[in-house]
């Protein structure tokens, strides 16, 4: 399967810790003609604070600039994820949504296959803010398009990618098999 957005498009692929967000990020967007957003790129030993401090500042950068845009996130922030499809509205580009819905005994396992896991009270709270999300679908948020995967289909996505011109019209996305 093929994610294809128009060229100034951002993406914000989201789900909870271990669903595979960098996973397919680094398997399937080109990172040389994408500007990819990512807190794996900051894991230097920072104190958390300044490491999402700093991914807010590279995310409202990314979404300032011209070129398409791939971002990393939980998703389950109500707050950031509408700032995000907001400062996309206001730069004139159109925000998408990739949801990767991953079971929790799938997430913990790509977390522990990372070697990063999260307490479980940490892991019930971001479940249950998942859970919410999928049952309120943020369609209304000002997303051009909201597409789920579970991980089977994500696992299965080999190219998120960007159309050469950007979208005339209505704006969505096109996923081919």
């Amino acid at each position: 399967m093929r994610l294809t957005f128009p060229s100034d498009s951002v993406v914000v692929v989201a789900g909870v810790p271990g669903a595979g967000k960098t996973t397919l990020i680094r398997r399937a967007v080109d990172p040389g003609a994408v500007r990819v957003v990512d807190t794996d790129d900051r894991r230097d030993g920072r104190p958390r604070p300044l490491l999402y401090a700093g991914h807010y500042v590279r995310i409202a950068a990314a979404v300032a600039g011209r070129r398409p845009a791939v971002i990393h996130s939980r998703g389950t922030h109500a707050l950031l994820r509408r700032a995000i499809a907001v400062l996309a509205a206001l730069r004139g580009r159109p925000a998408h949504l990739v949801l990767l819905d991953a079971e929790r005994g799938e997430a913990e396992a790509g977390q522990r296959a990372r070697g990063r896991t999260i307490a479980p009270a940490e892991m019930d709270r971001q479940l249950a803010r998942w859970r919410r999300l999928l049952a309120d679908r943020p369609d209304g948020e000002g997303w051009a398009s909201v597409v789920v995967l579970d991980r089977e289909q994500a696992a299965s996505t080999q190219a998120i990618e960007f159309a050469a011109e950007p979208a005339r019209g209505p704006r969505t996305a096109a996923a081919t098999m």
